[in-house]
């Protein structure tokens, strides 16, 4: 996403679903998801990581994408995951639980921007958890 300045304003450009920056459509809120709703999404991306390679990435991505859901179903603002994540600290009912999701965020940011970054299978399984325990712990799962 590239940042222009305009002015004395800096405004993003780009897809996606950060809304609200001006350009392209504005946010459409996702839907509210139910509990069991959450946790069916959640089989499908431990159906993804068991085949390994390929698929733990793809369930990192869409484990990411569920935390942002229970972050914005719980309440939490701000215009990027990383605001939302923020934003939630106080909703988090043990600090490991937030602090995990922090560092499964980052893992899941190095995927998705480092060129070549070699996801080791431990660390992909290990931020797994951390997506679900801290969705879990936000009342989402």
């Amino acid at each position: 996403m590239a940042v222009v300045a305009s002015g004395s304003k800096k405004h993003r450009r780009g897809g996606g679903s950060r809304g609200g920056s001006g350009h392209g459509p504005a946010y459409v809120a996702q839907p509210k998801l139910s509990r069991e709703q959450v946790r069916e999404r959640w089989a499908t991306i431990e159906a993804m990581a068991a085949g390994g390679g390929p698929g733990l990435r793809q369930a990192i991505q869409e484990a990411d994408k569920l935390l942002d859901l229970a972050l914005r179903q719980a309440g939490a603002h701000g215009d990027t995951m990383g605001e939302r994540l923020k934003s939630a600290k106080s909703k988090f009912t043990n600090y490991s639980f937030y602090d995990g999701a922090w560092r499964a965020h980052k893992l899941r940011n190095a995927l998705a921007h480092e060129v070549g970054f070699d996801l080791v299978p431990s660390q992909a399984r290990e931020a797994l958890q951390d997506f679900k325990f801290a969705i879990n712990d936000l009342g989402a799962m």
